[in-house]
């Protein structure tokens, strides 16, 4: 069996080998073998929000230097500054309180220290400075990706990837210039795709049944504009992960296949990661790429798993807005704000089930409700009656006349429709001869006016339409709702 067949086979299981690695080389090294014992002290503090403030201000202020470290002095004045504003008294022994700016500078310094986050180092000239610990870094790092919620740009991850194995001049090193960069931006494709799938998770955990229209209004434009236009869009659009896949798996076999570039690529791979065993460094190379094959076979899962989820967000808004805002006076309505008026007195800490007055309980009856199940002992009785079949009468059949104004009813009830055809047809009558028309000009007389507005801004991003939606930083109140604005421009 020649090695082409062996790597076609262990596609299949290499991702289970490797992750089987990763276990063996978590287990050797532990978490806390190399983060001191109090690390996490500041974060388990009742000032946990001055110390992470604290952390992230030394950071910065280390931005501008050649390494990070910096004057004890200037590091001491940055965090006087931020106490100057943030008037909380501190207590370091949980006995003395302090207030004075200066002083809670300095006790969070020596806090910090003692927990292994800084150290100080001296200079020639007597000078101390304050040093980042080189293992605080990139925790810090990840503490301002979370806190800013960037956006990765799928398209410039997987571009690299292209890049690196097209470039014929990168074969002269290929593990240092090349399998080892495509790993590492493979995986880190990987993991931006689950944390997108994941935070679309988590804005579908927010849409709760106590959220009123103006909230799930609000929400939705947030998701939209963090999640819908931002990053779904561009994975499906301008920033396709599977745009070079094809190229990018043909190319990793071509490399599979060239003994001279595997066996520059084994040197280098010894080299680098100070392995003596040819043999293992081959079979880890081929791991790795093997790896990187299998995650690019997987992608489509995980889309599909994004879209899933994405459509089914729309779609829970949408529905609850259109509820929320069709509980008006009409019959549904009504009831409606009786059953919400019942299930908030019945939800009182101080009443029950059997509390309800008697007025309402004049109006409504519970009945207990009793059926034989298909798992009870009974035997289900069938009863059969046949009767005489009635001749269907002539009366049913419709006139022309009365066809006719059936289908005008079904074309009626089609127009008021929210199709994206109804949608698009409306903007375009709004637009007329105009260039484009701002959200806040559109009439509103009733509250399907304002579902209308929603639909328009749900089809902005339809290629298929005549309009396109430009967003702003501004905001608008109409019907006691306030929504961002947003101009509508024809194309």
């Amino acid at each position: 069996m020649n090695i082409k067949k062996i790597q076609s086979i262990l596609v299949d299981v290499g991702i289970y080998v490797r992750e089987i690695d990763n276990v063996k080389d978590v287990l050797m090294k532990s978490l806390f073998e190399v983060l001191p014992e109090d690390f996490f002290k500041p974060f388990t503090s009742k000032y946990k929000k001055e110390y992470a403030d604290c952390i992230m201000l030394l950071f910065n202020s280390f931005k501008s230097e050649i390494s990070y470290g910096v004057n004890r002095d200037i590091v001491v004045k940055e965090l006087e500054n931020y106490f100057e504003i943030d008037d909380i008294e501190m207590s370091f022994d949980d006995e003395n309180y302090i207030s004075d700016a200066r002083e809670k500078s300095n006790g969070v310094i020596a806090y910090l220290k003692n927990c292994g986050w800084i150290e100080y180092e001296e200079e020639k000239n007597h000078q101390l400075n304050v040093v980042l610990q080189e293992y605080t870094i990139p925790i810090i790092e990840s503490m301002n990706k979370v806190i800013s919620q960037e956006e990765t740009e799928y398209q410039g991850i997987i571009s690299q990837i292209h890049s690196s194995l097209q470039n014929k001049e990168l074969y002269v090193k290929p593990y240092e210039l090349i399998i080892k960069g495509v790993k590492e931006n493979t995986e880190r494709l990987i993991s931006e795709l689950k944390r997108l799938n994941a935070s679309i998770k988590r804005h579908m955990d927010k849409q709760t049944s106590e959220m009123d229209a103006a909230e799930i209004l609000d929400h939705f434009f947030v998701y939209h504009t963090n999640i819908g236009s931002k990053a779904y869009l561009r994975m499906k659009t301008s920033e396709n992960v599977s745009y070079f896949r094809s190229a990018i798996i043909a190319k990793i076999e071509e490399l599979m296949e060239s003994s001279n570039i595997m066996d520059r690529a084994v040197a280098g791979y010894m080299d680098v990661e100070q392995e003596e065993d040819k043999d293992i460094a081959y079979d880890r190379i081929v791991s790795d790429l093997l790896d990187v094959k299998s995650m690019f076979y997987r992608l489509d899962e995980i889309i599909e798993e994004i879209d899933r989820k994405h459509t089914r967000y729309m779609k829970n808004a949408v529905m609850r807005a259109r509820f929320k805002l069709s509980t008006g006076n009409n019959m549904e309505g009504k009831i409606s704000r009786i059953l919400d008026y019942i299930a908030e007195d019945i939800n009182n800490e101080n009443s029950s089930i059997y509390d309800i007055n008697e007025e309402l309980n004049s109006i409504f009856n519970v009945y207990q409700q009793g059926f034989v199940s298909t798992e009870s002992l009974k035997t289900i009785p069938v009863s059969k009656k046949h009767s005489k079949v009635d001749c269907i009468s002539d009366n049913v059949i419709m006139t022309e006349e009365e066809r006719a104004l059936y289908k005008e009813a079904l074309r009626m009830k089609n127009r008021k429709r929210f199709s994206r055809k109804n949608i698009d047809e409306y903007v375009n009558m709004l637009l007329k001869d105009r260039e484009k028309i701002s959200v806040d000009e559109i009439p509103i007389e009733s509250k399907r006016d304002l579902i209308r507005i929603i639909y328009i801004r749900i089809y902005g991003g339809n290629k298929a339409n005549k309009y396109k939606i430009n967003r702003t930083d501004k905001k608008v109140n109409k019907m006691g709702y306030t929504f961002p604005l947003f101009e509508i421009i024809k194309q």
